[in-house]
């Protein structure tokens, strides 16, 4: 698999840079607010969480490009809050 992989929940609250099978970055939109967590998978449940959105997601998240996630990150620094 290539790496970055970049997935949506199907809510379109959080979205995902998927770096490598143990390092994540999630974008979650709260409201008017938004935070950004770097995660590097270290235990089971973080490691079973980014191989169900590369692999599992059918129905709970959606595969998007680069350009997505750029956009809604781009719209986050310049019109939401950061938490």
């Amino acid at each position: 698999m290539i790496f970055p992989q970049y997935r949506k929940y199907s809510n379109g609250q959080s979205y995902f840079k998927i770096v490598s099978e143990t390092e994540i970055i999630e974008l979650k939109i709260i409201g008017s607010m938004y935070a950004q967590y770097h995660i590097h998978a270290k235990i089971l449940p973080e490691r079973v969480m980014i191989a169900d959105l590369l692999y599992e997601y059918k129905g709970f998240a959606e595969v998007i490009d680069e350009q997505a996630y750029e956009l809604k990150w781009n719209y986050c620094k310049e019109n939401l809050k950061q938490i």
